[in-house]
């Protein structure tokens, strides 16, 4: 067996922990925005880093585009009040989300780790690393004045293929000395392994998967009312555009 073939077999597994790469942009209930929203004490801000505008500020009512106030009616501004308070309404849920993926992202990463660590001193040790980076993450999604859908994401995928990293390492150690040794009993062993990893990988992050979706999806019905709300202003934009935070997905 060759040293590809035993890589394949053994980190078949890996590729669905790893988290998707944290994106600029917001999809969520057949909704897309090009803006990535962060949560602040006395304001929302909704950032992009290509188009224009590339900053839009909502805060008690008020709007700032691109740095410059705009002007709005009595009914806009109550509009602007209603949906930032709608969305920080939102807010606990979304943290509550975030939080079971990241126990779903480290359950899948505990599950390879115990089966490839390289000694049982090694998977302890990374079990105990993997705890302390989930607490860690858990406190920065719960705490702190200010969220950011987009550093989330980063937090957890950096965290989550710092771990990964570790475990291909030993899973690659592994594979080498099999390959050079031409032991075909072992090499049996670690791909049997490694399919069976991988079922039990699946079998756990489908589950968790189907009610992270259920939740998500229990909130679209105060996401579309608060797109509704942004749909009813009036107010032109600088350059005579409108106000287009979400969208219909094409």
């Amino acid at each position: 067996m060759t040293v590809r073939r035993i890589l394949l077999a053994a980190l078949i597994a890996v590729p669905a922990l790893m988290p998707h790469t944290a994106s600029a942009e917001i999809s969520v209930c057949d909704l897309h925005s090009p803006y990535s929203l962060r949560v602040q004490p006395q304001q929302l801000v909704f950032t992009r880093s290509a188009g224009t505008p590339a900053e839009i500020v909502i805060a008690g009512g008020r709007l700032r585009v691109d740095g410059r106030d705009v002007a709005l009616s009595t009914a806009d501004s109550r509009r602007l009040a209603d949906y930032e308070r709608g969305v920080r309404d939102l807010l606990p849920e979304v943290k509550a989300i975030a939080r079971q993926a990241v126990g779903v992202a480290f359950e899948a990463v505990g599950q390879v780790n115990a089966a490839f660590a390289s000694s049982p001193s090694d998977a302890r040790a990374q079990a105990k690393r993997m705890q302390a980076l989930a607490v860690e993450l858990e406190r920065r999604i719960e705490g702190g004045q200010e969220w950011s859908d987009a550093e989330v994401e980063g937090l957890v995928e950096n965290a989550v293929g710092s771990l990964i990293g570790n475990l291909v390492g030993n899973v690659t150690a592994q594979a080498i000395k099999i390959a050079f040794t031409g032991d075909e009993a072992a090499a049996a062993e670690l791909e049997a392994r490694a399919s069976a990893i991988e079922k039990g990988v699946e079998r756990a992050v489908e589950r968790s998967a189907a009610d992270l979706e259920q939740r998500a999806e229990a909130l679209c019905p105060r996401m579309l009312a608060l797109n509704e709300i942004a749909g009813a202003l009036d107010v032109t934009l600088p350059g005579g555009g409108r106000l287009d935070l979400f969208a219909p997905k094409p």
